[in-house]
């Protein structure tokens, strides 16, 4: 794998006419915009080049984009449009392929998402046809292991967890928070299945290049820059597709990759195989 450290990403995305870009670990941080990641994407709108949002948050893409203008202070006229697992969760779930009838594993602030779902929300376990984790009730002091009880209830039903977040970890701030794929993770560990939307999955993939032919129908693979500072959702995902991908090594990986010469055995921790060539930067 040869990589490629890139000190100016403004400069590399001139050859692409469209930014798949990730949120948390490259746009914000939980808490604040980063503003080399503003200044990136002032620069991309000035040049004309769409610009697509691309969350693993399980909630609807309305719900981010004014979580995004009123907490975080992102102008919307740097991005066209936003994609989250939680839309693309709810499109599935809404064809009934699971069952009618859900019970939901997550916190209260995801209750957006469940409004989008057209199915019947039941208070038990046991009355479920499936189960659809959104993440943790209190992701600042419990860890995937005080769920046990409801987990083996779940499995002892042969129950299938659905979830609207493939993401293990992120950093609020400093602080590593766990997320609703740590939950799954844990599910799967204890001989539960899981299906996940979101990245690296292919569907939310699909559901973004399909938005994307509906405005461009010429549109290439090749046009497309994916950014992302996850390997395991991120980069694996755009690998996956067959998109270009630029990696960000001050996110969530920021601990792990002190210097370049770090990212090619750290690659190898989370991707199948490796890319040809894998571009970087520090500096979003």
């Amino acid at each position: 794998m040869k990589t490629f450290n890139i000190t100016d990403p403004y400069k590399l995305s001139t050859p692409y006419t469209t930014i798949l870009c990730d949120l948390w670990g490259v746009v914000h941080n939980g808490n604040e915009v980063l503003e080399e990641s503003r200044k990136f994407l002032e620069k991309v709108k000035n040049d004309g080049k769409q610009i697509v949002l691309v969350s693993n948050a399980p909630r609807p893409n309305f719900v981010v984009a004014e979580q995004l203008t009123k907490k975080l202070g992102l102008n919307n006229n740097l991005y066209d449009f936003i994609v989250t697992s939680g839309d693309v969760t709810s499109s599935f779930l809404n064809t009934k392929k699971y069952g009618s009838s859900y019970y939901h594993l997550g916190p209260q602030k995801d209750k957006d998402l469940l409004s989008t779902i057209k199915l019947d929300l039941v208070k038990e376990v046991n009355f479920a046809e499936f189960v659809l984790c959104t993440g943790i009730d209190d992701d600042e002091s419990e860890e995937p292991s005080d769920y046990n009880d409801i987990l083996n209830d779940m499995l002892k039903s042969n129950l299938l967890m659905v979830c609207a977040n493939p993401d293990k970890i992120v950093y609020r701030g400093n602080k590593k928070i766990p997320c609703a794929g740590a939950l799954a993770q844990h599910y799967e560990s204890i001989g539960g299945k899981v299906k996940y939307f979101g990245k690296p999955h292919v569907e939310i993939y699909e559901h973004i290049f399909s938005n994307l032919k509906n405005i461009n129908n010429k549109l290439q693979k090749k046009e497309i820059l994916a950014i992302g500072d996850s390997l395991s959702t991120d980069i694996l995902g755009a690998i996956n597709f067959n998109i270009d991908v630029l990696f960000i090594r001050s996110g969530i990986h920021k601990h792990e990759i002190n210097s370049i010469n770090d990212l090619e055995s750290t690659a190898q921790d989370y991707l199948v195989s490796l890319p040809r060539k894998l571009l970087t930067s520090e500096y979003l």
